[in-house]
């Protein structure tokens, strides 16, 4: 959404656990996995979504960096999300893309509750009634035609400091995007977007998920929900009085003989069903101002690599549940990458597959 430099870029998914990142080439064959790699945080780097310790987050990257061997690249693009980031779908009259660059601050003013001074603003045509006029194209008066717009606002103060993260790790930050949006691209590169359909993609992290509702192949709602996978983690941790990591441990399923997992799912199920109250309640809000129903959904991010949790969260929402598979249309050399290890961890790589396909000069 914002950017400020030159390709190619590293996609660096920075996560409340771990960060992530990737690198794809483009052949005529399509994309082409060049590195996927991950690296662990230390405990409490980010607290409910606030860094507390950026110096841990730039030397998990540069770390990260060295051992795949990615000193080469040294532009990046980066997400962010939470309650710095304002997206809103607007409705203006229609005019041409370079007089609604012009106008963008003023309208956005209207929507968003920080001073404009603090934000940098962006936008995106998602529908117009008519042909969108081009530069210096003027619509005669008579004419009462509009256009949707997805307005996006972030707080400078965040980008700056997501930024000086990855400076300090030895990389340049060329483009910053969020994680909704991210997430749809990471999604698209191996899915594609049906025009004629209606999903919400759902990235559960450990501390919040990111929901992206698309109507027919453009983003229609979006929310950041300051819940996720630790809801499930102290769940366990509570009723079963173990530590955070053991907890952790047992609900991705690593069990030790004095446990049975009989004696972990009703702590999973009642977490589980926590979070897809928050997911009704997103589902809900977009239907009520839209014509259409959200169908399906599909899922990503370290909880989704929980066993069974799209069978969950399926039953708990009435609705199919996929885990998506971002490199199910990337072709990725078994010889270079373990295709169980791809397998296991592509539900957490969709974000950083997302901002590995960004161009600078795209929206």
């Amino acid at each position: 959404m914002f950017g400020f430099g030159e390709k190619p870029f590293l996609g660096i998914d920075i996560g409340s656990n771990s960060v992530k990142v990737a690198l794809l080439k483009q052949t005529k064959r399509g994309y082409e996995l060049a590195n996927f790699g991950m690296v662990s945080l230390p405990p409490d780097t980010i607290v409910d979504g606030e860094v507390e310790n950026p110096t841990a987050i730039s030397e998990a990257i540069k770390n990260l960096i060295k051992s795949e061997k990615l000193g080469a690249y040294k532009h990046c693009a980066f997400s962010i999300s939470g309650q710095s980031v304002i997206i809103k779908k607007i409705t203006v009259p229609l005019m041409s893309e370079d007089d609604l660059a012009e106008s963008i601050q003023q309208e956005a003013e209207q929507y968003i509750p920080f001073d404009i001074d603090e934000v940098n603003v962006d936008f995106q045509i998602v529908k117009a009634e008519g042909e969108i006029p081009k530069k210096g194209e003027k619509v005669s008066e008579d004419e009462d035609r509009q256009m949707d717009v997805l307005l996006v606002a972030a707080k400078k103060n965040i980008i700056q400091e997501q930024s000086e993260i990855m400076t300090q790790a030895g990389l340049k930050p060329t483009l910053v995007d969020l994680d909704v949006f991210a997430l749809e691209n990471g999604y698209e590169v191996s899915y594609g977007l049906n025009e004629d359909d209606t999903f919400a993609l759902i990235n559960i992290g450990a501390s919040s998920t990111n929901v992206n509702i698309i109507e027919n192949g453009v983003t229609a709602y979006t929310r950041d929900i300051p819940v996720g996978g630790n809801t499930v983690t102290e769940s366990i941790q509570k009723n079963l009085n173990v530590g955070f990591r053991d907890a952790e441990n047992l609900k991705l399923g690593q069990m030790d003989e004095s446990r049975d997992k009989k004696d972990i799912i009703p702590h999973i199920k009642s977490a589980v069903v926590e979070i897809c109250g928050e997911l009704k309640n997103t589902i809900d809000m977009f239907q009520r101002t839209s014509d259409s129903q959200v169908r399906r959904l599909y899922i990503c991010g370290g909880t989704a690599m929980m066993e069974g949790i799209d069978t969950l969260i399926g039953k708990e929402m009435g609705l199919d549940c996929s885990i998506i598979n971002p490199f199910r249309n990337i072709r990725a050399n078994p010889k270079t990458f373990d295709p169980d290890y791809i397998e296991t961890y592509g539900p957490m790589a969709v974000v950083a597959i997302g901002l590995a396909v960004r161009k600078l000069d795209d929206k």
